[in-house]
C-alpha cells in the first residue's frame, strides 16, 4: 500500500506535494515524513538548489518530530550549506532555528540557547518577526526546563503581548505554543488558577484538525488539572479520551503521563487493581522504549502501597525497595506530556499502610496474626534495609571527598605547565618526542570532546600512522588508545560538572554526548569504573554538598 502511495505521488508536483507536507507536519509527521521524502526526490531529479535545500529542512524537521535527532541534524548541516551558497537568508534562519530545537529535545541546553540567540540575529536582521519571537520563545522553554519559572513566564507574556499588538495570522500558532507553555508552567508551581485559564484559551485556538499537537498537550494538562481539583472521575474519563489520538500521533511513550494519572486518580477512589493495571503499563513501556521517566521511583512506591494492601507481602517489600533504591536525578522536567506532580499528597507512609493491613486482620484472630506477622516482616525488612542504605551513603560521600580530592589535582594540572609525562626518564627518539608533544598539544585543544575522535582521527591530526601511534600510547603513557580517550573525557567531565553548575541540568544522555560518548550506558559504565560513583550520584553530591563555583 505504501509504495503504491508513493508511486501515485512521483506524478504530482513539487508545490503539491509540499503543500501536503504542511497540512500534515504538525497533526501527522509520519504522513509528512512520506511527502518530504518525496519533495526531496523530486527536487534532486531538477537539480534546483532552492527546492533541495527546502526539501532537506523538510526532512529534518520530521526527523526532528519522530525524535531521529541524528538525521535531522545531517539534513539540517546540508541543508544551510545550501542557504549560503544560493544566499537565502530565510532558509538559513529556519535551520538555525531548527537546530536549537533539537539541542533542546536532547538536553543540551547550552548550545541550544547559543542557537537561538543566532537565530534571532538573522530574524532581526531580515525582519522575520515570527521566528524572532519564536527564539524567544524556545529560550523560555530553557528557562522552564532550568526552573527558572519567573523568567519564562515573563517571555511567554510578553510574546503574547506582541501577538496581539502586530495581529498578523502568521503569529497564530506562536499565540498557541505561548499558551500551551504558560498552562505548563503554572501547573509546575502548582498554580491551578491560571493553569486551567491558560488551558482554556488554547484549547478554544487549537483541535484535532487545527494545531493537534498543541491540543493533545493542553487535553493532557487538563487531566492533570481535574486531579489537582479532586475531580477524579473527570481526570479519569478525559484520560480515556486521549489514550487513542495520543498513541496514534506519537507512540507509546507519549501516553505514560497518561497511565500514570490514571494511576493516581484511581489511587484516590481506592482502587489498586485499577492502579497496578497502570503502573505496569509504564514498567513495560519505559523497558522497551529505554526513556527517562522521572516519575518511576513514585510508581515504584505506590505499587509498592497497593500491593500491601492486597496482601501481596513480596511484591510490596520489591517495589519498596526499588522505590528507595532508584537512582536518579530528581529534576521533574522530562515527562512527555507534562511533568507536575504531588507527591506528599500521593504517597502513603509506611506507618499508615502497617496500619491499613492490621485494619483488614481484624475480621478473624487468624488473619490479624498473619497481618501482624507481614507488618513485622516489613518493618524487620525497612529497618535492615535503612542500615545498609545508610552505611552505603557514608561510603558514598567518603568517596565523594576523595573525589573532589582528585579533582583539585587535575585542576592544578591544567593550570600549570606540565612537562611531558612518560614511563621513560629520557627520551631519544625524536618521532616519538613529536608524537608526545602532539598528544599534548591535542589535549589543550580538547579535540578528545569530539564524538568522530578515533585513533584514526588522532593519526592524521599528527601526521603518523595508527599502529606507530597506538604503540607510542602503550609504551609512553601505560595505557591502550581506548583508556586514554575515556580517561581524558571523564576528567574533563569531572571538572566541568563541579564548575558549571548549568551542566548538571541536562540529561545523563546530554552529558554523555558533551563530552564525546555516543551512548549514555558507555558514559556511566566508564565514570562509575573511574570514580566508583555513578554520574547521577556526583551530580547528586555536588548539589548536596552545595559545590557552586
Amino acid at each position: 500500500m505504501l509504495y503504491a502511495q508513493s508511486d501515485s505521488l512521483a506524478h504530482k508536483s513539487y508545490e503539491y506535494l509540499d503543500s501536503l507536507y504542511l497540512k500534515y507536519r504538525y497533526n501527522n509527521p509520519k504522513k509528512a515524513n512520506l511527502y518530504a521524502d518525496e519533495l526531496y526526490t523530486k527536487a534532486q531529479a531538477t537539480e534546483d538548489d532552492r527546492q533541495i535545500g527546502q526539501a532537506l529542512h523538510r526532512k529534518a524537521f520530521i526527523a526532528y518530530k519522530l525524535g531521529n535527532y541524528e538525521n535531522a541534524f545531517m539534513h539540517i548541516e546540508n541543508s544551510i550549506s545550501i542557504a549560503k551558497k544560493i544566499k537565502n537568508d530565510s532558509l538559513e534562519l529556519k535551520n538555525e532555528s531548527l537546530t536549537g530545537n533539537v539541542y533542546l529535545a536532547k538536553g543540551d541546553y547550552n548550545n541550544a540557547i547559543n542557537q537561538y540567540i543566532q537565530a534571532k540575529k538573522v530574524a532581526r536582521r531580515i525582519g522575520n518577526i515570527n521566528d524572532f519571537l519564536l527564539s524567544d520563545h524556545n529560550i523560555g522553554m530553557i528557562k522552564k526546563q532550568t526552573k527558572d519559572i519567573n523568567e519564562a513566564i515573563e517571555i511567554f507574556l510578553a510574546n503574547l503581548e506582541a501577538v496581539n499588538t502586530y495581529k498578523d495570522v502568521n503569529l497564530e500558532r506562536l499565540e498557541v505554543i505561548s499558551l500551551v507553555a504558560l498552562s505548563d508552567t503554572y501547573l509546575r508551581i502548582k498554580n491551578v488558577t491560571k493553569a486551567e485559564e491558560y488551558t482554556t484559551k488554547g484549547l478554544q485556538k487549537s483541535s484535532l484538525k487545527k494545531f493537534k499537537d498543541a491540543y493533545l498537550i493542553l487535553s493532557a494538562n487538563n487531566v492533570i488539572i481535574n486531579y489537582q481539583k479532586k475531580l477524579y472521575q473527570s481526570s479519569i474519563q478525559k484520560a480515556y479520551s486521549l489514550l487513542k489520538p495520543m498513541y496514534d500521533y506519537s507512540s507509546e511513550k507519549s501516553i505514560t503521563t497518561l497511565y500514570l494519572y490514571l494511576g493516581k486518580n484511581y489511587l484516590k477512589l481506592e482502587q489498586c487493581d485499577s492502579v497496578i493495571k497502570y503502573f505496569e503499563k509504564i514498567k513495560v513501556i519505559t523497558a522497551k522504549e529505554d526513556f527517562e521517566f522521572p516519575e518511576l521511583e513514585e510508581v515504584y512506591h505506590i505499587l509498592g502501597t497497593c500491593e500491601a494492601r492486597l496482601g501481596n507481602t513480596e511484591k510490596s517489600i520489591e517495589y519498596h525497595n526499588l522505590s528507595a533504591q532508584f537512582d536518579e536525578i530528581n529534576d521533574s522536567t522530562n515527562t512527555v506530556i507534562n511533568n507536575e506532580l504531588h507527591r506528599k499528597n500521593d504517597i502513603i507512609p509506611l506507618k499508615e499502610k502497617i496500619e491499613s493491613l492490621d485494619d483488614y486482620g481484624q475480621e478473624q484472630k487468624s488473619r490479624a496474626t498473619l497481618w501482624y506477622s507481614i507488618s513485622a516482616i516489613l518493618i524487620l525488612s525497612l529497618l535492615l534495609f535503612f542500615f545498609l542504605y545508610r552505611k552505603k551513603q557514608l561510603q558514598t560521600k567518603k568517596r565523594f571527598q576523595e573525589l573532589l580530592q582528585t579533582i583539585d589535582t587535575l585542576e592544578q594540572s591544567k593550570t600549570e605547565s606540565q612537562p611531558l609525562k612518560t614511563t621513560a626518564s629520557v627520551i631519544t627518539d625524536e618521532n616519538v618526542l613529536g608524537i608526545l608533544e602532539g598528544l599534548k598539544a591535542f589535549e589543550q585543544k580538547e579535540y578528545y570532546l569530539r564524538q568522530d575522535c578515533t585513533l584514526i582521527f588522532v593519526a592524521k591530526k599528527l601526521k603518523t600512522n595508527t599502529t606507530y601511534l597506538s604503540n607510542v600510547i602503550n609504551t609512553y603513557k601505560e595505557k591502550s588508545f581506548k583508556s586514554y580517550l575515556t580517561e581524558l573525557r571523564i576528567n574533563a567531565a569531572l571538572i566541568r560538572l563541579k564548575n558549571e553548575p548549568k551542566l548538571r541540568a541536562y540529561t545523563i544522555k546530554a552529558i554523555a554526548e558533551e563530552f564525546g560518548f555516543k551512548r549514555q550506558e558507555t558514559f556511566s559504565k566508564a565514570f562509575k569504573a573511574k570514580t566508583n560513583m555513578l554520574p547521577s550520584k556526583y551530580i547528586k553530591s555536588l548539589k548536596i554538598n552545595n559545590i557552586e563555583n
